[in-house]
């Protein structure tokens, strides 16, 4: 890999140049706004900059519409109308006065915060991240137990436990030695087959370690459709997180 840059009408574009086995010279633009661009190894790198300035339009629209998806996301206001992720389903945030305790509950096409003050930041911003965790918590473990349980039909392993927290590179991790599968809090955000791919590829790590025939073939065997699934994480995907 190789990172290039090209100026197009005063703004610059950085680009990483990946050489595969490709006939095309193909451009991505990632959730991270960061541009990849393919090619087979006999393509000029001097065609490559003349197919990604002739793409330079498209390339700046792509980066704009997720810096601007990410800036929604990372620099959360919690006021009416905010756009909430859950499930793969988008939200609207709607605060309203607690009469009694303080909660989040979801109607509709609504999540709805009730609050003691419908105006204190910090205490909408701890409602909200430890409504977030709960629900992390139930819907994981439900998963898990699912997946697991598949699992077992073809390699037996030992359940291993769920810690979860907030990471910036990754959906989910595994550790060997302590028998337990870290989840990135985020997740939630996505849909609960997403969710169920993220565990099976963790669980597919305790048979085998890298990414290998066998690690592909695990996957294949328990969840036939799981490149699909992988494909929806990537394709909704606001932070530029893989796994």
């Amino acid at each position: 890999m190789a990172n290039h840059t090209i100026n197009h009408e005063g703004q610059t574009i950085s680009y990483v140049l990946q050489r595969k086995n490709v006939k095309n010279v193909n451009l991505k633009v990632r959730p991270d706004s960061t541009v990849i661009v393919s090619a087979n190894k006999m393509v000029p790198a001097v065609y490559v900059e003349q197919v990604v300035r002739e793409k330079a339009p498209w390339i700046i629209t792509n980066i704009r519409h997720f810096d601007q998806k990410r800036r929604l996301q990372e620099n959360r206001e919690y006021i009416n109308g905010e756009v909430i992720y859950y499930l793969g389903q988008q939200y609207r945030l709607k605060v309203l006065p607690a009469e009694n305790g303080e909660t989040v509950n979801i109607k509709q096409n609504e999540i709805c915060f009730y609050m003691k003050d419908i105006n204190d930041f910090s205490r909408k911003e701890k409602l909200y991240n430890r409504w977030v965790k709960e629900q992390a918590r139930l819907v994981f473990h439900q998963s898990l137990d699912k997946r697991h349980a598949e699992f077992n039909r073809y390699h037996v392993l030992k359940k291993p436990r769920i810690t979860i927290r907030t990471m910036k590179t990754r959906w989910g991790s595994c550790s060997w030695s302590k028998q337990k599968i870290t989840l990135n809090t985020k997740l939630i955000q996505g849909p609960r087959e997403c969710i169920d791919y993220v565990i099976l590829h963790e669980l597919a790590h305790f048979i085998s370690r890298n990414h290998d025939a066998q690690f592909y073939n695990i996957l294949a065997l328990i969840m036939p459709e799981w490149k699909e699934r992988r494909q929806i994480l990537k394709n909704s995907n606001d932070n530029g997180m893989y796994v």
